[in-house]
């Protein structure tokens, strides 16, 4: 059963990381709450968006220098979204949907719980 979920995980890489930042926002979400930090949902979302953006940048700014870019061109192509390839976008758009949508339940969830004044 576990070689079989690895097995989808590493073949889905868009969908892995969509399913791993659903969980590690709900988990950042839920520790800032216990923490009272203020914007727990958004932050824990921007948290884990960002991490992937890096992620997917740094690893495609590898890939352009080994492409032939020179170092300037490679990092602005990564930031920039340029010079990317389409599974590197789906990486990353992937897991910034999931954190995102995951905050926004997480708010209305805490709305309806929340009593009206």
């Amino acid at each position: 059963m576990l070689d079989m979920l690895l097995g989808f995980m590493i073949a889905n890489p868009a969908t892995s990381h969509a399913l791993t930042a659903l969980l590690e926002t709900t988990g950042v979400a839920a520790a800032m709450i216990l923490l009272r930090a203020p914007r727990p949902e958004a932050t824990a979302a921007l948290v884990v968006s960002t991490y992937y953006f890096g992620r997917e940048a740094g690893q495609r700014e590898h890939d352009i220098k080994h492409a032939g870019w020179d170092a300037v061109q490679a990092h602005l192509g990564a930031e920039f979204l340029y010079g990317w390839s389409l599974p590197n976008l789906q990486q990353w758009m992937a897991p910034t949907c999931a954190a995102w949508a995951v905050a926004a339940t997480i708010v209305l969830v805490r709305r309806r719980l929340t009593p009206a004044l």
